[in-house]
């Protein structure tokens, strides 16, 4: 293996371990899937586990962390909206 696909390895490393941290806070009632936390980490794992598929062809791998990462996309958004219009009703 290359140099850069031993980074590309770690990238991927990365990644899962991000992915897999979420998971588990939240079996263990430490991270809420709502929370900022738990979204930013999934978006992270999902983009760099995307990265990793995409440069070793492996295209299924790439597809589902896509969708992984639009999902923790399209949840920021819904928290920030939500975040939003309990700000506007404080005001």
């Amino acid at each position: 293996m290359t140099d850069a696909g031993l980074v590309v390895t770690a990238i991927g490393l990365v990644g899962a371990a991000a992915i897999l941290t979420t998971f588990i806070a939240n079996l263990a009632g430490r991270m809420s899937p709502q929370s900022r936390a738990y979204l930013l980490l999934n978006l992270l794992g999902g983009v760099l586990v995307a990265f990793n598929s995409i440069w070793f062809d492996a295209y299924p791998a790439f597809a589902i962390n896509v969708v992984w990462a639009t999902a923790s996309i399209w949840g920021l958004y819904k928290l920030s909206r939500k975040t939003r219009g309990a700000d506007a009703a404080v005001r």
